[in-house]
């Protein structure tokens, strides 16, 4: 189970990263390369159905965008990245959960609110140096790569009680939040995009996600977690 969940953190922080600015981590060469050897081990020792067409299209893409900075030092997945999520102008795909829910769909909704409370209870803080709203969606797979990986350590230190009650927070989280809003952000991204990497993370996101939603579900109706 320890082993388990240190690759679920693993997953959903290559995730969070995926979704955030290139220039935190994305951008760098080789980046999208280790990205997928480590979605590619995950998916293989987790038994989820990760398709290859989507770890292939990230490879492809990385390899694209590390020639067209070399050959003339501009950034295409930056422009990319902030012609989907950012702007100028209206985003053609919002990365904020509160866009997604509710029936005023504004930008601090009262889920921007409720997920800063769930990072609150589990003793998490955003990074003052990140200057966006708590409910964007890389925000959110942090917190879900934190809480797995308190998890891990939970498990590995013998403490049953502990990695029970994280393993209920993800299954809350992903419940109320993650899970219910990031399927249809996924498929905005694969409508709009113009990036095979975008493509490709959209995809096996939208895959993790659901996969990982329904197996917590099938732990709790079986009662695994007593055994855990």
């Amino acid at each position: 189970m320890n082993e388990k969940a240190g690759l679920r953190s693993r997953v959903y922080a290559v995730l969070s990263v995926a979704f955030s600015p290139p220039r935190e981590g994305l951008g760098a060469p080789g980046a999208p390369q280790a990205a997928v050897l480590i979605l590619r081990e995950a998916s293989q020792a987790l038994a989820i159905a990760v398709p290859e067409r989507a770890l292939a299209a990230i490879e492809e893409g990385g390899r694209h965008a590390t020639m067209n900075l070399a050959q003339d030092g501009e950034g295409d997945l930056e422009v990319e990245y902030n012609r989907l999520f950012v702007g100028p102008g209206a985003p053609r795909v919002y990365p904020y959960e509160s866009l997604y829910r509710g029936s005023m769909s504004l930008v601090m909704g009262p889920s921007a609110g409720e997920v800063l409370q769930a990072y609150r209870r589990n003793g998490l803080a955003i990074d003052t140096a990140f200057k966006d709203l708590p409910d964007h969606i890389a925000v959110e797979l942090e917190f879900m790569a934190r809480l797995c990986c308190e998890e891990a350590r939970a498990g590995s230190a013998g403490r049953a009680d502990l990695a029970l009650r994280l393993k209920q927070d993800q299954r809350s989280f992903l419940d109320a939040h993650l899970a219910t809003w990031l399927p249809a952000m996924c498929e905005r991204v694969l409508r709009e995009t113009t990036s095979t990497m975008y493509r490709g993370f959209a995809e096996i996101a939208a895959t993790f996600v659901g996969w990982d939603r329904e197996r917590l579900d099938a732990e709790q109706l079986s009662g695994v977690e007593a055994g855990a």
